[in-house]
């Protein structure tokens, strides 16, 4: 009795999912069906760059009973047993993803020909997002067969097969990247000295930048100076820039951060470098380091005259003996 009341429960289910096609002279019957699960393994992008998002799609169906339906019309109740156990595997898979316009995916359907009860895929798709994204929706549509019901018919398995899907919507997070990067910069600050600091800027986007300009942004010890043009930044072009930086007197012997902001005509990025400030000269170095070259020459100077005195000498010496 408990087995028709289980094999009643079973085409109760079936009826519900709208999976009514059975066989008649079956001598089991399966209850179980695919259960599709989708993740993203690294739900995070940079934007403006292409990435690489991997998706795990699995199949955490299991088969929850095998009935036997007291017939005996199946060629082979064994095999026919082993056939019904494959309920929960879900065959054809498609897996097809969109997005909003922020969000491109290079490749938008993977499909995998079988994926077993209790196993996993992990599928790759090539995106690229836009440099203003703050934030993407995936959309993740997957559509599959598994088996209703299975038999064996002069010695071949025969299987009914009917569609599943599931979907899921998979938020991800998008990394702001700069544009622009600062690769190097040129020498060191001297206290006291006002001089160009080279800066070397690159675009590290796929984009060409235009009507760049680059101005120093700096406090205490360090004066900043007026914007320097720079006109068009090419993508993963090196730029050289001198920016005009005054260093007080007093400036402290340390390293210091500097900021920078770049305007362009798709926006304004601000990047920031160290700098290091040495010892500078001050004026009694230079008062010390003139009284000492007016030594060397006045010594230079008395040296000469002294060479010039014994040239001339044994000259006069020389002459003498000729007479």
């Amino acid at each position: 009795m408990l087995r028709f009341i289980l094999l009643a429960l079973v085409l109760i289910q079936c009826v519900t999912c709208q999976e009514f096609m059975l066989f008649a002279d079956d001598s089991y019957k399966a209850a179980g069906s695919p259960d599709i699960q989708i993740s993203a393994v690294n739900p995070f992008i940079d934007a403006g760059k292409p990435a690489i998002l991997r998706l795990i799609v699995a199949n955490d169906g299991r088969l929850n009973a095998l009935i036997p339906t007291g017939f005996s019309g199946s060629e082979d109740p064994e095999k026919e047993m082993g056939e019904e156990m494959k309920a929960a595997d879900a065959l054809n898979v498609v897996v097809e993803v969109s997005s909003d316009g922020a969000l491109r995916p290079a490749i938008q359907r993977r499909s995998v020909p079988l994926l077993q009860a209790g196993s996993h895929a992990v599928l790759e798709f090539p995106v690229a997002v836009d440099f203003n994204a703050s934030s993407c929706v995936l959309n993740v549509n997957v559509t599959y067969e598994h088996q209703m019901d299975a038999k064996i018919s002069k010695g071949t398995p025969v299987q009914l097969y009917v569609p599943g899907n599931a979907s899921r919507q998979i938020p991800l997070e998008v990394r702001r990247s700069d544009r622009i990067t600062v690769l190097h910069t040129d020498g060191v600050l001297q206290a006291g000295s006002n001089r160009s600091l080279g800066i070397v800027i690159k675009n590290q986007s796929p984009w060409l930048l235009r009507n760049c300009t680059l101005r120093l942004i700096a406090s205490s010890p360090i004066q900043s100076s007026q914007p320097v043009w720079v006109g068009e930044l090419m993508p993963g072009e090196p730029v050289l820039i001198w920016v005009r930086s005054d260093v007080e007197m007093n400036a402290s012997i340390d390293q210091y951060w500097l900021s920078c902001v770049v305007n362009h005509d798709d926006g304004v990025e601000r990047l920031t470098f160290p700098v290091s400030v040495s010892r500078g000269r001050s004026p009694i170095t230079w008062i010390a380091a003139a009284a000492l070259l007016s030594l060397i020459i006045i010594a230079a100077q008395y040296l000469m005259r002294t060479g010039g005195i014994r040239r001339r000498s044994g000259l006069r010496a020389a002459r003498r003996r000729r007479r």
